[in-house]
């Protein structure tokens, strides 16, 4: 894996870009791109083709006139299906030798099928997913998770790193996407987790404020992933600390204090039956953050190899 940081402005003679998508991450992304090149804007939308014109991109009239007139172009669509359409469409004008990035949430296999549909053209694909909000994005400090051969992340490079603070090439083309998937599926779990811990905290006659203040603290959310992970899963350090048995001894009365105030629970409930299957192995006396050997034996991984604790 390699990682690259932003690179000071470029010039202004490359060539145009195209941009097919112009809702409000297309825009967003519109706008540093804009400060380098030349961007050519299409949308389906006859509205948002006009606030695209209206923000100085080039408004195309058609998919195929973006594909006729730029070697480079990026998607910013709202599903699978209508990267696909936006693919036939484009090959309406020209894809020979043309690249197609990425940059819709989207999953592996559809990104398989839209790189299938570009070859068939003579064209290739690289998955580009965007880590942040649009206001990072347009400000250009976005993340982007690129997968792509080693030729088509060079070609795509120059232009990423325009709405990129940081920039992270995993791999062959997929491998963007599924990083993406995997940091949105911690997002929304903890969306889950949190506002259970709001409902027990507001039936226990835990203030708001207080339960926000918790969490928001480096003891709060965050140590699970500095401490526990960081320092002592990718160094595979488990003496010391938070016992693995206190940690079931205090999800176990949580769970309790729940049913006591009738309060729902599902990742946490999901949560103890990690630990109780933790204490089945011999993990007790180690630090909680050794529940990871359990995820180890399934699946013959390892969390503290070099590449991982690099």
């Amino acid at each position: 894996m390699t990682t690259m940081t932003k690179q000071p402005d470029m010039q202004h003679d490359q060539p145009s870009v195209g941009l097919i998508g112009l809702g409000n991450a297309g825009l967003a992304l519109a706008r540093p791109l804009a400060r380098r090149f030349t961007v050519v804007g299409y949308d389906k939308s006859e509205e948002r083709c006009r606030l695209a014109a209206q923000a100085g991109l080039i408004a195309a009239t058609s998919a195929a006139e973006v594909s006729r007139r730029c070697e480079v172009m990026l998607l910013s669509l709202p599903t699978p299906a209508a990267s696909l359409a936006a693919a036939a469409e484009l090959a309406q004008g020209r894809l020979a030798g043309r690249l197609i990035i990425e940059t819709s949430t989207v999953g592996p296999h559809d990104v398989e099928q839209l790189q299938a549909a570009a070859a068939a053209h003579g064209a290739t694909v690289v998955d580009s997913a965007i880590v942040g909000g649009v206001h990072k994005l347009a400000d250009g400090r976005t993340t982007f998770l690129v997968g792509a051969s080693a030729t088509d992340y060079a070609r795509a490079k120059p232009i990423l790193e325009c709405a990129a603070e940081e920039i992270f090439h995993l791999g062959d083309t997929g491998a963007g996407m599924r990083a993406k998937l995997v940091n949105n599926a911690i997002a929304h779990t903890t969306m889950v987790m949190l506002l259970e811990g709001a409902a027990l905290a507001a039936k226990a006659g835990v203030p708001m404020q207080v339960y926000y203040t918790l969490m928001r603290r480096e003891s709060g959310l965050l140590r699970p992933l500095t401490h526990r992970f960081g320092e002592r899963i990718l160094q595979q350090d488990f003496d010391g600390g938070m016992p693995t048995a206190n940690a079931r001894k205090d999800s176990a009365l949580a769970l309790a204090l729940a049913r006591e105030l009738g309060v729902p629970l599902f990742t946490m409930q999901a949560s103890h039956t990690v630990y109780e299957m933790a204490a089945s192995r011999g993990l007790d006396r180690l630090d909680y953050a050794s529940i990871s050997k359990l995820w180890e034996d399934w699946l013959g991984i390892a969390f503290g190899s070099a590449d991982h604790a690099a």
